[in-house]
């Protein structure tokens, strides 16, 4: 007969429906919070088409368990949960009671790590936050060269004044310096070339962000898939490196996507890529891009050089629409660059023969066909926390070509410099950020193509305009661009709800035909707000954008990424 009643309980409960799961009593703990404790997910209200969480009847005793412990874990020593279970749906009812705070907070260190102790006094006794403060404590001595610090970091509970009394200790020991690198690779790349690219050599200081750096510098190698610097042996002071890489087994990869701008419109891209072309990480790549006004084909060669060189060679196609004319351009460009953290740096020289056509205005766009050779630089340094969706650091960037004239290899004495940088800062989620960009353009001699001029408006320009439609314009209503460009952007992000955020914004554009603008008359204002996602590859934006002047003048720009 029992057997009977325990195969009657398993039946019901294989068939039994979930039950709908709700909470009822918390004030200092979200309902998000606890749906994630659970391992739930609550849908965002958009989601219409989700259900609400659930649960089988045979968990609810393990869910109270979960959520008592996840309360606990939040300074939630007194909480008591209940469950009522009714008609399709389960209710835990919680009672959060008095938490315990922070009492006092004790931190004896020879070097300064106040700023890693997340809990001072009368704030929640948060477990996680207290076991942060130990890993960052540790991490600030590892930064400052000190290998085998000692630690010692306690908290004491008193349930019944509901304080939690914490104590912080450190020995820091001798100052740790890196030892001889050791490397393990597979036959296909040169352990001398990998050892090259640490950002740390034998006899330096021992730092964990010089670590930290190393690892991105060599996962950025696309033929490397598994990355191990083995820093845990201890010779005293001295910190031996072995060093671990491993290629990719299948080095050719394929791309292909498809995405949409209010710039180009449906953009459509395909490549391949050898990512260890010949060994010791050397790559090569086949790309092709289709929008309805740009057309772009390339192939690439990268060849990585000991210390952190890289020698590029490209050859490609493109052809472009641009107001009131197009252009093709067959063009060939070999680099030579130094790679570091933060800064990066390249030379190069810049083959490009470009073919106006089916002009609309040959005064101010002329059909020509032009032959430019111009000797190419960058500067780079960029500080910022991450490169997608950033939100503190700054970042420098200089860009200068030219050209001299001479009727056997360039048609033009020129010199073109762009100028940019912006700055990145935040308060909790509230993101404040600045750009400024400046740019010129002076033809000395002979003639360059019309699509070397600046061109503004558009998603990454000033938002009140479409893609290149600011500015002066031809009879034929067609922006003629300009000779010099002074950009700048102001703006403040801030959450809504989850994954979605706001932004609002102002841009302002100086430009001019002349040398320099003329910052009292040639100016371009823009204001508006914006929307963003956040995903895994940037967050998806749409922002509108008006000029406060005349709010005829507006424009919706959609995009992928930030600005900076």
């Amino acid at each position: 007969m029992r057997i009977v009643l325990l195969l009657a309980a398993w039946t019901f409960c294989l068939f039994a429906s979930p039950l709908l799961l709700t909470f009822e009593g918390n004030k200092k703990i979200s309902d998000s919070d606890l749906y994630d404790a659970l391992g739930l997910r609550k849908p965002y209200p958009i989601e219409v088409w989700e259900d609400r969480p659930a649960i089988e009847s045979v968990a609810i005793s393990q869910s109270l368990s979960a959520l008592t412990s996840f309360y606990r874990s939040k300074g939630f020593y007194h909480t008591k949960i209940t469950s009522e279970t009714r008609e399709n749906e389960v209710v835990f009812k919680i009672e959060e009671n008095d938490p315990i705070l922070v009492g006092d907070v004790k931190i004896n260190s020879p070097i300064d790590v106040d700023s890693a102790v997340l809990l001072q006094n009368d704030d929640l006794f948060d477990q996680g936050k207290f076991s942060e403060s130990k890993a960052e404590i540790k991490k600030r001595y590892a930064q400052a060269g000190y290998c085998n610090a000692q630690f010692n970091s306690k908290a004491w509970v008193d349930i019944e004044t509901n304080h939690a009394y914490l104590l912080f200790e450190a020995t820091p020991g001798e100052l740790c310096t890196f030892g001889p690198v050791t490397v393990e690779s597979t036959p296909n790349i040169n352990g001398k070339l990998t050892a090259s690219m640490l950002r740390f050599k034998e006899g330096d200081p021992y730092n964990v962000e010089a670590i930290r750096q190393s690892y991105e510098a060599l996962y950025a190698r696309e033929g490397v898939t598994r990355v191990i610097i083995n820093d845990n042996e201890r010779n005293g002071s001295v910190v031996p490196i072995m060093l671990n890489i491993e290629e990719a087994e299948l080095p050719i990869r394929f791309t292909a996507g498809l995405g949409y701008s209010s710039d180009e419109g449906i953009t459509a891209q395909t490549g391949i890529k050898h990512r260890n072309f010949l060994g010791d990480l050397k790559t090569l790549s086949l790309d092709a891009r289709y929008s309805p006004i740009k057309q772009e084909a390339s192939g690439t060669f990268g060849l990585p050089l000991e210390n952190r060189g890289l020698l590029g060679a490209e050859i490609g196609y493109k052809n472009e629409i641009f107001d009131g004319y197009k252009t093709e351009s067959t063009y060939e460009k070999f680099t030579a660059k130094y790679q570091d953290i933060p800064a990066s740096a390249m030379m190069g020289v810049l083959f490009d023969e470009v073919k106006t056509y089916q002009s609309k205005d040959i005064a101010t766009f002329p059909n020509s066909k032009l032959f430019i050779a111009s000797p190419i630089g960058e500067l780079n340094y960029d500080t910022r926390d991450k490169p997608l969706n950033p939100t503190k650091g700054y970042w420098l960037n200089a860009n200068v070509m030219g050209s001299l004239y001479t009727p056997w290899l360039s048609d033009a004495t020129y010199l073109k410099t762009l100028l940019s940088g912006a700055y990145i800062t935040s308060i909790d989620e509230h993101v404040f950020g600045a750009k400024l960009k400046w740019g010129t353009l002076r033809v000395y001699d002979g003639s360059v193509p019309s699509s070397y001029r600046f061109y503004a408006g558009g998603m990454n320009s000033n938002r009140a305009y479409m893609y290149r439609d600011l500015g002066p314009k031809n009879s034929d209503g067609d922006p003629i661009g300009f000779a010099s460009i002074t950009e700048g952007t102001v703006e403040y992000r801030f959450p809504i709800y989850q994954e979605f955020r706001g932004v609002l914004f102002s841009d302002v554009t100086f430009a001019s035909q002349n040398i320099i603008p003329d910052y009292a008359k040639d100016g371009y204002l823009g204001v508006g707000f914006g929307f963003r996602y956040v995903t895994p590859v940037g967050p998806v934006a749409i922002d509108f954008g008006f000029n406060p002047e005349d709010f005829a003048q507006n424009a919706i720009h959609f995009r992928i990424g930030e600005l900076f």
